[in-house]
């Protein structure tokens, strides 16, 4: 019998690894991202984006660029949420669920980030308790975010305005939402090492373990799931029903 060279080093390599492979076969063949993923179409605004919009300049600072910039801070604050899970132990494909799905209102989403990030086993009232006391900046900022460019967000969305015309004003939603972002990054920077626009393994975040995203939220108080949109093909089946039939 054939005896096995012990001089030849075994590489073991994780799923983590294949899967990622398999992802990289699948863009090179120009698959869409939701079938490279697996995450039903689900795609969040890259670093590099988020980057571009908050922390650099344009040349038209209008309505629409100002809607931009906050959602983009939305997005800002949605990816902070995903460090926070993967650091908490919540696999990346299911992060990315409870990020998409979850729905928690922005005030509270806020200071549950801070707390998901926070790595030396606090409670998040202690965890807040503290960063009010040496940032009081960024709880200003906050503030201002939630009373002030957040409204004027929600008119736009709505439609109950149909833009904004006052260049100061637009000019000052703008200022805020970009200063809330720096103060972010900075709180980060210098609370954990790590900008938000890192990757979570650049934070120590690990493979994680497998949970049902329903337990983890009830389990992280992350609010609560909402129902997901119906697919394309329920509502061509149901647009079929009426004389709207999508043709």
């Amino acid at each position: 019998m054939e005896m096995p060279n012990k001089a030849i080093k075994v590489t073991r390599y994780t799923r983590r690894f294949w899967y990622e492979v398999q992802c990289a076969l699948l863009v090179s063949c120009g698959a869409p991202y939701r079938k490279r993923y697996g995450l039903g179409g689900v795609l969040m605004i890259s670093p590099s984006r988020l980057r571009v919009v908050l922390d650099g300049t344009e040349k038209t600072i209008d309505s629409n660029y100002f809607f931009k910039t906050h959602v983009h801070l939305e997005g800002y604050v949605k990816r902070v949420m995903l460090i926070g899970l993967r650091l908490r132990g919540v696999q990346y494909e299911n992060s990315i669920k409870i990020v998409d799905s979850t729905y928690i209102t922005t005030a509270n989403l806020i200071e549950k980030v801070l707390w998901l990030v926070d790595k030396k086993g606090r409670g998040q009232n202690v965890v807040l308790d503290d960063l009010k006391s040496r940032y009081a900046d960024f709880f200003s900022l906050k503030d201002t975010v939630l009373k002030f460019s957040a409204i004027y967000r929600n008119r736009l969305a709505h439609g109950t305005i149909a833009e904004l015309k006052d260049q100061e004003m637009i000019d000052t939603l703008c200022h805020v939402n970009k200063s809330f972002f720096q103060s972010f990054e900075q709180l980060l920077i210098a609370e954990h090492g790590n900008s938000a626009l890192d990757k979570p393994a650049d934070w120590g975040a690990k493979r994680g373990t497998p949970e049902a995203p329903e337990l983890t939220v009830k389990r992280l108080k992350l609010g609560s799931l909402v129902k997901s949109p119906m697919t394309l093909s329920d509502v061509k089946a149901k647009l079929a029903t009426t004389v709207y039939a999508k043709p």
